[in-house]
């Protein structure tokens, strides 16, 4: 979407919102994805409680509130919105289950999801003048110990004796981000492998130490082929670092002891971690091949059908794609040099509603230079088999 008005893009939808919106927010779901959602409620003073269908959670305290029933709810509140806060499986039985008491979607409940990505955003800038963002990362390396032939970020072109992102971009990069953003849902550390990169606990332990409170989930997603040295393993304790494990056991069956491997030791020093599901595919993206001719109107239509979540923040700049740049430099297409929006240049009163804005797809072209090399959202229609190898290389970087 191309800017018209830039910083009162959301005006008339904020106004909207400001109606139907409720300042009292009740996550329906207990688990680890409303607990999660919880979090960023709370530190921004909207929570109101949560609501659960297990009786086992009804009546127990989460994040000082009391765990309530939908019935309970439904007789005792009022002027308040729900959001459904857990896993995508099971959003629409929830949704189905407040329908038939007569709640309306978008107006008396949310779904996880888009609310992190544009409803409290919206409340956030609007409501509290405060800037909210859903995920963001920083690749530290984009060197990795697998050679995945259809890597989305490209990897697999890029050397063993690549140059990673130096410490002091790192905090650079921590330091213009939380300068501008008030609290995010999740905010991770990515590769390549993350763990190949040296100044791993470094990096955790100056965003954890500087900035933890603005973040409800501080994660590294891994490949899971390096088992976690115990520096690292100590301070992803002290600071709350989730491990997101990628799970690549169908294709490679070797792994699973290094999953076992690196389990034991995060359990050893108590760090929370997910291991996914084996089962399931990858997305074609079409970056390696292809190389489409759009006008202007068709890369906006691309773009404007895709709006990946993938933020990545690289000193002061804020790519909106994380993958459009990694792609870019790894393949060295040398495309959307200017596709990003400078943290430095963000003032003035409006500042939080521009940065808003750009979170929510808008920016001067109104789409990615990019665009013209991938599938956007017609990638659903390309699926293949995850983490196939050109060349087997991990057991070299095992430790």
């Amino acid at each position: 979407m191309k800017w018209t008005c830039k910083g009162h893009e959301m005006d008339e939808f904020a106004q909207s919102l400001k109606e139907k919106f409720h300042k009292s927010i009740y996550i329906f779901g207990a688990g680890q994805v409303g607990k999660n959602t919880g979090k960023s409620v709370k530190e921004l003073g909207l929570l109101g409680g949560f609501i659960d269908n297990n009786v086992e959670q009804q009546g127990n305290v989460l994040l000082g509130c009391i765990i309530m029933s939908l019935e309970e709810y439904m007789f005792k509140i009022s002027d308040a919105a729900i959001v459904i806060g857990v896993s995508e499986k099971y959003s629409c039985e929830i949704a189905e289950q407040l329908e038939k008491k007569g709640l309306v979607h978008g107006k008396d409940f949310f779904f996880d999801r888009e609310f992190h990505e544009k409803i409290l955003p919206i409340i956030s800038a609007y409501f509290l003048n405060k800037s909210y963002m859903n995920v963001t990362q920083i690749t530290v390396t984009e060197r990795c110990t697998l050679k995945c032939k259809k890597c989305a970020h490209a990897c697999y072109n890029v050397g063993y004796q690549a140059h990673d992102l130096d410490i002091s971009e790192v905090y650079k990069s921590a330091d213009m981000f939380f300068a501008k953003v008030d609290y995010i849902n999740e905010f991770a550390l990515i590769g390549g492998e993350p763990l190949l990169y040296k100044d791993l606990s470094k990096a955790i332990a100056y965003i954890g130490n500087k900035y933890r409170r603005k973040i409800g989930v501080f994660s590294i997603t891994t490949n899971g082929t390096i088992i976690p040295n115990e520096e690292i393993l100590k301070t992803c304790k002290k600071y709350q670092v989730l491990f997101r494990i990628s799970n690549y056991s169908k294709a490679l069956p070797q792994l699973r002891q290094s999953y076992e491997k690196s389990i034991k030791k995060l359990e050893e020093f108590e760090v929370e971690y997910k291991l996914y599901e084996e089962d399931g595919f990858w997305i074609d993206y079409g970056f390696d091949y292809l190389n489409n001719e759009m006008d202007e109107e068709k890369l906006i239509q691309t773009f404007d059908r895709c709006l990946t979540p993938c933020r990545e923040v690289r000193g002061n700049k804020l790519y909106f794609c994380v993958m459009a740049r990694s792609v870019s430099d790894n393949l060295h297409f040398n495309e959307g040099q200017d596709d990003y929006l400078d943290l430095e240049q963000l003032k003035g009163d409006d500042y939080k509603k521009v940065l808003l804005e750009f979170n929510l797809g808008y920016s001067e072209k109104g789409y990615l230079d990019m665009c013209h090399r991938c599938h956007g959202l017609d990638e659903k229609n390309y699926p293949i088999p995850i983490a196939e190898q050109l060349y087997r290389e991990h057991k070299r970087y095992g430790r």
